[in-house]
């Protein structure tokens, strides 16, 4: 069902990385295999040459069937949350993946809130579907099963 998770997040000048990593941490359940999770940091220079870190975390496997669940139910917890995914998950599914923003300041506080904008933890859902026809419709099908029913 799913083949890996991408978790990522913009980590400014002013920002702590540790502070980062712990918002983009609480969407990875406790019982993940550390050595599952691979996490990579690239330094790069914002639009105004400030300096910047991108801070990539993948997870894969059978690790990523738990940050699944996990995610899909952070985000049943909060009925705002639902509510606008199904409002607009047209837009949020392209091919085998399924994409969602989070806020970055609400998941280091340990809430979950789905919006759009930059200061975010996005997240990319990769789905192993095997078909080539009907891709986006499957993976509709899988959110739906786990989100609104």
């Amino acid at each position: 069902m799913i083949n890996n998770i991408k978790l990522s997040a913009i980590c400014h000048a002013t920002e702590d990385e540790d502070k980062v990593l712990e918002a983009i941490s609480y969407f990875i359940p406790e019982d993940v295999d550390p050595d599952k999770v691979e996490i990579e940091v690239v330094e790069t220079e914002g639009y105004f040459r400030n300096p910047i870190k991108l801070i990539n975390v993948t997870v894969e496997g059978k690790e990523a069937k738990k940050v699944f669940e996990h995610i899909m139910n952070l985000i049943k917890s909060n009925e705002k949350n639902v509510e606008k995914l199904k409002k607009d998950l047209n837009l949020r599914i392209e091919d085998n993946k399924f994409f969602v923003r989070f806020d970055k300041q609400k998941a280091y506080l340990k809430e979950c809130k789905v919006m759009d904008g930059d200061d975010v933890v996005r997240v990319v859902f990769n789905f192993k579907i095997f078909s080539p026809k009907n891709k986006e419709e499957k993976v509709r099908k899988i959110i739906e099963e786990n989100l609104f029913s």
